[in-house]
C-alpha cells in the first residue's frame, strides 16, 4: 500500500525537498514506539504530532462502553495529527501503538506553523488524510461483512505493508481486540492460516511465510483498499 515509500523513511516527510526535510527534520525529535503506549485519546486536543519511520499506530474508538475497536492504521505512510491541517485540533480517536517501532515527534504548534508555510507539506497531508478516511470506511464496511478469517489475512497483510516487515509481536488477545471478535474466534483463525502454511505463530511472534497465499486468503476489501489508493495517487 506504501509501495512509494523509502524504508526507513516516513512518505510524508520524504515528500518534501532535501533543503526543507533536512530543515523539518531538525525541528522533530524521535522517539521510541513501544508496544500499547496511548499516544492519545479520543477528543483530547492533540499537543503532538507522530511521522512513524517503523511500526504501526492503531487507531480505535469506542461506542455505547463496548470495548476499543480498531478502524485504521498509521505506518511509514502517513502521520499521527493529520486533522489539524483542516483546523480540527482534537484527535479523533484514540492511538495506540500497535506494533513497536520509532517516530518523528513535533509539536503540533509548530507542525500548524509548517503547514503555513509550506503548501506542498499541506498539500501531502490532505492527501494522507484521504487515504486514512478510505481506510477506515474499508474497515468498518469488512467489520460486517466478512469472515474472521479473510478479515485477519487482511489485516496482517496492512501491518506488513505499513510496518514493512513480515515478523511481529501480537498476541492472540491483541489480534482480538484489534478485530473486535472474542479471542476463541482468533484463535481459530489463526490455526486455519498456519495449518496452511501462509503464516507461523509462536509465543506471541506472528511470521508471515507466504505473501500471495495470505493475499488470497483475505478478504475483497484489501485489494480494493488499494485500487481506490491508486485513483488519487496523482494527487499527493
Amino acid at each position: 500500500m506504501i509501495e512509494d515509500c523509502e524504508q526507513g523513511k516516513n512518505a510524508i516527510t520524504g515528500t518534501l525537498s532535501c533543503r526543507d526535510g533536512r530543515r523539518f527534520e531538525a525541528l522533530c525529535h524521535r522517539t521510541a514506539l513501544s508496544q500499547g503506549d496511548i499516544l492519545c485519546e479520543s477528543d483530547q486536543e492533540l499537543e503532538a504530532v507522530y511521522f512513524p519511520v517503523s511500526g504501526v499506530i492503531s487507531l480505535a474508538m469506542a461506542v455505547n462502553n463496548q470495548p476499543q475497536l480498531e478502524l485504521g492504521m498509521i505506518g511509514r505512510d502517513g502521520m499521527l495529527g493529520a486533522t489539524l491541517s483542516l483546523g480540527i485540533l482534537s484527535a479523533p480517536m484514540r492511538a495506540v501503538v500497535q506494533v513497536e517501532g520509532t517516530a518523528l515527534v513535533m509539536t503540533a504548534s509548530q507542525f500548524q506553523e509548517e503547514l503555513r508555510a509550506n503548501p506542498r507539506l499541506l498539500k501531502s497531508v490532505h492527501y494522507y488524510q484521504l487515504r486514512l478516511m478510505m481506510q477506515t470506511e474499508h474497515t468498518a464496511v469488512c467489520l460486517n461483512v466478512h469472515q474472521i478469517e479473510s478479515r485477519l489475512a487482511r489485516w496482517l497483510l496492512m501491518i506488513r505493508d505499513l510496518g514493512f516487515a513480515d515478523t511481529f509481536h501480537l498476541t492472540h488477545k491483541q489480534l482480538a481486540r484489534a478485530l473486535g471478535v472474542r479471542r476463541s474466534g482468533i484463535t481459530q483463525a489463526v490455526g486455519s492460516l498456519n495449518q496452511r502454511d501462509l503464516i507461523s505463530h509462536s509465543r506471541g511472534k506472528i511470521r508471515i511465510l507466504d505473501h500471495a497465499g495470505l493475499k488470497s486468503a483475505a478478504c475483497d476489501c484489501y485489494s480494493a483498499l488499494i485500487n481506490r489508493y491508486r485513483t488519487v495517487s496523482g494527487i499527493g
